[in-house]
């Protein structure tokens, strides 16, 4: 079984305005990616979406989504860096999950395709630590076995899961795809003027 946390509580500083929430085609930026996943035929367990910063501002959006494998949960300590969005992230995870692919709430181009393909290949191939590229440049989602979930609770600094990586190059398989999405996140006012023109028919895909 496949679970997805998507790690969306920072504060979009540089945003100056909660970028989960800004205008994606007929969604939001945090729910395109929340949808794909749940379109994701291999996600069959529970996505879990880790919200911090603007809680009060961002929750609502998923409150009319029905789906039983959408789980919404705060992290407290998102100031502290995005290890802890990981850890909250694992705390509310299934025991059945055999692996666990971890997403940014702000990378929306994405496609359903890539998340499809990379889910299929970790279930076949039994990965440990699956990391997507694009044109030589890895990206995300990750997805990793359960296995590593000590190690990850073992990590420190502002890394993020970037550590682990660092730390086992050994565990990482790399998996080429036809998808620039997964090297392109939102950071500043820029980024999504000039990022909003690729969405246009993706969800069709």
């Amino acid at each position: 079984m496949i679970s997805a946390v998507v790690l969306a509580a920072g504060e979009s500083v540089r945003m100056r305005t909660p970028k989960q929430i800004l205008p994606w085609g007929d969604k939001s930026v945090l729910e395109t990616v929340v949808t794909r996943l749940l379109k994701c035929q291999y996600i069959d367990d529970e996505i879990i979406v880790v919200l911090g910063g603007n809680f009060e501002k961002i929750s609502p959006v998923f409150a009319k989504y029905e789906d039983h494998r959408l789980k919404i949960v705060k992290n407290n300590d998102y100031k502290k860096g995005m290890l802890t969005s990981v850890w909250r992230g694992l705390k509310s995870l299934s025991k059945d999950s055999e692996f666990i692919l971890f997403t940014l709430g702000d990378m929306p181009l994405i496609k359903i395709q890539t998340f499809n393909e990379l889910t299929s290949y970790a279930i076949n191939s039994k990965t440990i630590i699956l990391a997507p590229t694009y044109q030589g440049k890895r990206g995300h989602p990750l997805i990793v076995n359960k296995s590593q979930i000590p190690d990850i609770y073992q990590l420190s600094g502002p890394g993020g899961l970037r550590t682990l990586l660092s730390e086992h190059p050994e565990r990482i398989t790399l998996h080429k795809v036809d998808d620039e999405g997964i090297i392109i996140d939102i950071d500043t006012i820029e980024d999504y003027n000039m990022y909003l023109k690729k969405q246009k028919g993706d969800d069709r895909e």
